[in-house]
């Protein structure tokens, strides 16, 4: 006998936010001459309806909106945020009559929004063919922009997810010595961050991005060679098929080691990152630290409302510059990533972006990851990553402070 009250976890119908974030995305697309909106990637999904099952979400811009669901429709009636109505729709001829039977389809020739950055091209061309009166047009820089401004709940479990991190160093601390792998302290930490309480997973916008584990354990060269997409400590992975993440190299005394990590809670993320060292730093190790401490805290201490993204990224290059180090800044010359930062929340790398030539100003509410980074082959990297929320007159740190160059095993 199959129990009737069986479900999946669920937000809270009747204080999730659905309906305040549905209505500013209405006003967004009547601003912009949008009739109606469709959201099918299940980060923005969730952000909109409490929910991120196999659904599309319907959302005019002045009715309504109708969750469209696929196989689940039981489940997402029990789970979906109060004010949402729901329909079950297998394929797109259902979801056309559905809305025709609700009077939602927009009139000939007006504008249907779609997040064209993470839509599949073939969803695209299918949409086109389904609605062939409607002009297909972007609406993924509006929900990025509303995404980028949390609420204070969300600010609170993306901490909720930075302060994880004490487990995910006491693992490297255990585990991290010369003779042990990258990947064995790489699954140590892993382990750690699952059984406190992380997702295990962490989502990006990039449809090619990937991170094996949820996060890196770089050391010696392999921590100043560059492999990823959009990072900077990248590692070399443990197969060609995957070339970042950690690897098999056996550690050495003497190693600096890069642990950088996505931390994810209820589906928000948090994004940390220490060195350490196995055994005794050299003198030239450590001042490499303390010029990278230095980029740091001018950069977090200078995050404030008005303040333009790029203007972090501009800072923090003077200060390299300055120091000595600008050729070792971001990566190594003449290959040098042109960010420090970047915001974060329901996926790992979201607006703003803390990089050269971004005018978005800076917001009460907004998420900052400021991650800082030296490469010099030879004598290792180092990096540093901390979490910030903008405040009304400043900032206000999420993640654990800790500014020590951690020397272990």
């Amino acid at each position: 006998m199959v129990d009737s009250e069986l479900t999946i976890p669920a937000v809270d119908r009747a204080s999730f936010p659905a309906s305040r974030r549905i209505s500013v995305l209405q006003e967004t697309l009547t601003a912009h001459g949008f009739a109606a909106a469709l959201i099918s990637q299940p980060r923005s999904l969730y952000y909109y309806s409490g929910v991120a099952l196999p659904a599309i979400l319907w959302v005019p811009a002045d009715a309504p909106p109708l969750l469209l669901t696929r196989r689940v429709h039981q489940l997402a009636e029990r789970a979906v945020a109060a004010g949402i109505q729901t329909a079950p729709a297998p394929n797109l001829d259902a979801i056309c009559r559905i809305l025709r039977d609700h009077d939602l389809l927009p009139k000939p020739g007006a504008l249907l929004g779609v997040e064209l950055d993470v839509t599949p091209a073939e969803l695209v061309e299918r949409l086109r063919q389904a609605f062939p009166t409607l002009t297909v047009g972007n609406v993924a820089p509006f929900s990025l922009y509303q995404r980028a401004i949390k609420d204070p709940e969300e600010a609170e479990t993306i901490e909720r997810a930075a302060q994880l991190w004490p487990a995910a160093h006491a693992a490297v601390v255990e585990t991290l010595r010369s003779g042990v792998s990258e990947f064995m302290v790489a699954a140590a930490v892993e382990y750690a961050l699952r059984s406190a309480g992380s997702m295990g997973q962490v989502w990006f916008r990039r449809w090619d991005a990937a991170l094996p584990g949820g996060g890196i354990v770089a050391s010696g060269p392999c921590a100043w060679i560059v492999s990823g997409l959009a990072m900077t400590v990248t590692g070399v992975g443990m197969s060609p098929a995957l070339p970042w993440g950690a690897s098999r190299r056996t550690l050495t005394s003497g190693d600096l080691v890069v642990v950088d990590y996505g931390i994810c809670v209820d589906g928000y993320h948090a994004d940390i990152a220490r060195t350490y060292c196995v055994g005794r730093p050299s003198a030239a190790q450590y001042d490499l630290w303390q010029r990278l401490l230095e980029i740091h805290h001018a950069v977090t201490a200078s995050i404030r409302p008005g303040l333009p993204a790029g203007a972090l990224y501009e800072s923090a290059l003077r200060i390299a510059q300055r120091a000595g180090v600008g050729a070792h800044f971001m990566g190594v010359a003449p290959d040098l990533g042109t960010y420090v930062g970047h915001g974060i929340g329901l996926e790992l790398d979201e607006w703003p972006l803390a990089a050269a030539g971004q005018t978005t100003l800076l917001e009460a509410g907004m998420v900052l990851s400021i991650e800082p980074k030296l490469l010099v082959p030879g004598l290792g990297a180092v990096a540093i990553e901390d979490d910030f929320v903008v405040t009304g007159t400043g900032s206000r740190r999420l993640s654990p402070p800790d500014d020590e160059l951690l020397c272990v095993g």
